[in-house]
């Protein structure tokens, strides 16, 4: 007669399948937890691919205004529609308003950057001749202008610079 030995009547072998069952629940939990993680890092690094190409097209407006700023515009002759110039109605609490669809000010219209025409705009206010320059209207002064890029893009990011140029 034939006897046969069961693993769970043997002591050892009953000891190895509980040890066996929790180690595969401990390495099921590590890769639960692992796979969350990564999950999470590429939510983060596609937020921050998101950030960084509006922060980059915001950067391209406001380098654009300023290639208008040194080729096509003169404060002393005429503003373009994109740039105002009272600072008290345009600065950084109130250019939001500026942006915001059927917002009724009317004061400024910002201009479409070439970067990115449907989600980046661009915007300027003039600030007027700076302080210490001569008034005299035959010589050359020096304005100050902010100028505002702006890219609204699955996130917003608005950047200010300050600009000035000696216009003649």
């Amino acid at each position: 007669m034939m006897r046969t030995t069961s693993i769970l009547k043997n002591e050892q072998g009953g000891l190895m399948i509980i040890i066996s069952v929790m180690l595969l629940a401990l390495l099921t939990i590590i890769s639960v937890a692992a796979s969350k993680t990564a999950n999470t890092e590429i939510s983060i690094a596609a937020n921050e691919y998101i950030y960084q190409r509006c922060f980059y097209n915001a950067e391209g407006a406001i380098m654009e205004a300023v290639d208008l700023l040194d080729t096509e515009v003169n404060p002393r002759v005429s503003l373009p529609a994109w740039m105002g110039e009272d600072p008290s109605e345009i600065n950084n609490g109130t250019v939001f308003a500026y942006w915001v669809e059927d917002a009724g000010t009317g004061a400024v219209i910002p201009k479409s950057s070439k970067v990115d025409a449907t989600d980046t705009e661009l915007m300027g206010v003039h600030l007027g001749v700076l302080p210490g320059n001569s008034l005299d209207m035959s010589r050359p002064t020096k304005h100050s202008v902010n100028i505002y890029g702006r890219c609204d893009k699955d996130g917003t990011v608005l950047l200010t610079v300050g600009y000035t140029n000696v216009y003649q």
